[in-house]
This record gives C-alpha cells, sequence and structure tokens, in this order.
C-alpha cells in the first residue's frame, strides 16, 4: 500500500516537472520571439529637410549600419533560439536550476536590442563594437550555463537521447562564446574588423567544432 502511494507521488512529481517544462518553452520562445521584433524598431522612418527622391535615396543609404545591426542580431538571436529548441528537446522535465539559468538567458536576450542600438549608431568606436560582442559573449557564456544545468542532470534528460548528441550540445554551446570574444578582440583592433569576425567566424568556429567532434 505504501509502494504505491509512493508511486502516485512520484508520478505527481514527474507530471509537474513536464508541465514546467512545457510552460518554461512556451514563455522562452515569447521572450525570444519578442526580442527579436524589437530589433526592428531602431531602424526608424527618416525625417527629411527636402522631399526628393535624391534626399530620400541618400537618408536610406544612411540607415545602412542600422541594416546590418538587425540582420546581424537578428540571426545571432535565432541561432541561439534554434539551439535552445534543440536543447529543451532533449529534455523531459525541469527543474529549479534549469528555471532560473533560462531566465538569466531571456535576460540577455531580452537586453539584445540595447547592444544592437549603439552597434548601429557607433559602428565606427571601439566601444559600440566591444558593448555589441561582449553582450555577445555574455550571452554565450549564460547559454553554456544553461546546457550543463539541462544536461548535468540525468532526470531531467529524455532515456532515449543518444550519448553522442548530449556531448555535441554541449560542445556547440562554446561556439558562440569563441564567435563573440574572436569578434570583441578583432573590434579592439579595428571596428570594421568585428564585421568580419561575426561573419566569418561563425562557419569557421562552428566547421572547427564540429570536426573535433567528429575525430572524437
Amino acid at each position: 500500500m505504501a509502494s504505491s502511494g509512493g508511486e502516485v507521488e512520484g508520478n505527481e512529481v514527474h507530471s509537474h516537472e513536464e508541465a514546467m517544462l512545457e510552460r518554461l518553452t512556451f514563455f522562452s520562445d515569447a521572450v525570444f520571439a519578442i526580442a527579436m521584433t524589437l530589433l526592428v524598431i531602431e531602424i526608424r522612418v527618416p525625417h527629411l529637410h527636402e522631399l526628393s527622391d535624391r534626399h530620400l535615396g541618400q537618408a536610406l543609404l544612411n540607415l545602412l549600419p542600422n541594416y546590418a545591426g538587425f540582420l546581424s542580431s537578428f540571426f545571432v538571436i535565432g541561432r541561439f533560439w534554434v539551439g535552445h529548441h534543440t536543447l529543451f528537446g532533449m529534455l523531459r522535465a525541469a527543474d529549479s536550476r534549469l528555471v532560473w539559468s533560462n531566465l538569466f538567458l531571456l535576460a540577455t536576450v531580452a537586453f539584445m536590442p540595447f547592444p544592437t542600438a549603439i552597434f548601429s549608431e557607433y559602428l565606427q568606436l571601439r566601444v559600440g563594437v566591444g558593448l555589441y560582442t561582449f553582450w555577445l559573449t555574455l550571452i554565450g557564456v549564460v547559454n553554456l550555463v544553461l546546457t550543463r544545468a539541462a544536461l548535468d542532470n540525468p532526470r531531467l534528460v529524455r532515456p532515449d537521447l543518444d550519448p553522442a548528441q548530449r556531448r555535441a550540445r554541449r560542445r556547440g554551446a562554446w561556439i558562440a562564446i569563441w564567435i563573440g570574444a574572436i569578434s570583441f578582440a578583432a573590434g579592439m583592433v579595428s571596428p570594421l574588423l568585428s564585421l568580419a569576425g561575426l561573419a566569418i567566424g561563425s562557419p569557421v568556429v562552428s566547421r572547427i567544432v564540429r570536426g573535433r567532434e567528429g575525430r572524437r
């Protein structure tokens, strides 16, 4: 009888943890979507002192840094969302450590429109580029903490998960950190080099990490 009661209590706890994971996933998707949407707010309609096609064309060209900032941050956040989606697909439940780690990640993602605005407005200055690339690195670090909180607890991970997938996810969490760090260092040498670091760093670092994983 006691065994039956303990089994029922265990099932209730597991059901609660599953429901917590589901709510956490929905909430996270909403925050990612809002952060990505808010990025476009920084691309404001230009105000013209003289109504002419030439002035409007020039004003739109002057917004090129804003376009670059939007596209860069949109795909950065999008990539974190894809990783988040993949990670949570490996889980069957959530606990308080996962909830708080996820909350810190969402805080860094929600703040992303501000460094993006600074980056777009002051692309030629090291401080502007430094803030942006530092924040990318910080999101990567928090994402790594979340990944470990999720995969280090066997109770949270799906029992049918391939150990190789778990190792690959842990290793993949380092990619954003390396890209952010490389772009930050490049930006301190020359602000425009940070763009090269962001554009080239992603495929290069990803290939190196996946190549090492494949050799293992």
